[in-house]
């Protein structure tokens, strides 16, 4: 068993943005936020059945539980359930709630390192890095890439997300993309409980299902 873990990131740290953005999703999606068992349905499906039925999908839990982390630009953003395969549907929902740009993180295995960012509901960028032959194997959306949008995202310059977007090993480039946006990427809400450094620097929102 290899290294698993997803985050998510919002680029804004005004709370009252977070707050309504995050008590949207979690009444859009509250089932698959705070129930380990999870509906057979996909993030978008919950969403558009809720809004087309206005009825509950197997709702057991009453409330969501978030960690957040705020910094000079983003507020990171853990939950228990957040994995890689369902944080780019739950940023995906998100972003559809919020004006600011939403990015997620996965990673599994060590085999492949998959980064996507989100604007109003639209993906801006997606990007596997892995080594050859591994997104044709795991039957991987096709990839995503705006170099005007990253350089804006990120205030860094063509010839640093260049030579980011060329790392083919996911270790190597989550190290570089958490240099160059000075961001801890290598991050789960499994390890505020296990380490206290990384505790101390994250509050835990409680949000009741509506």
């Amino acid at each position: 068993m290899g290294t698993k873990f997803a985050n998510l990131h919002i680029k804004t740290t005004n709370q009252e943005i977070i707050f309504n953005a995050l008590q949207s999703l979690s009444n859009k999606a509250g089932s698959v936020l705070a129930d380990a068992d999870y509906s057979a349905m996909s993030i978008i499906d919950q969403y558009v059945y809720r809004v087309s039925k206005d009825e509950e999908i197997n709702k057991k839990a009453s409330t969501v539980t978030f960690y957040l982390n705020k910094d000079m630009s983003w507020t990171s953003v853990l939950n228990d359930h957040f994995s890689w395969g369902t944080v780019e549907g739950i940023g995906g929902l998100l972003s559809q709630f919020i004006l600011e740009p939403v990015m997620t993180i996965g990673f599994f295995d060590e085999d492949i390192f998959e980064f996507t960012l989100f604007q109003k509901g639209e993906i801006k960028t997606k990007k596997y890095f892995c080594e050859e032959g591994v997104i044709e194997e795991n039957g991987l959306e096709s990839e995503i890439i705006d170099l005007n949008y990253l350089k804006e995202i990120f205030d860094l310059n063509h010839f640093e997300i260049t030579k980011l977007l060329e790392i083919s090993n996911p270790e190597r480039a989550i190290d570089e993309l958490s240099r160059m946006i000075q961001k801890n990427l290598w991050i789960h809400s499994e390890l505020i409980s296990d380490v206290k450094e990384i505790e101390d620097t994250y509050t835990k929102l409680e949000l009741k299902i509506l």
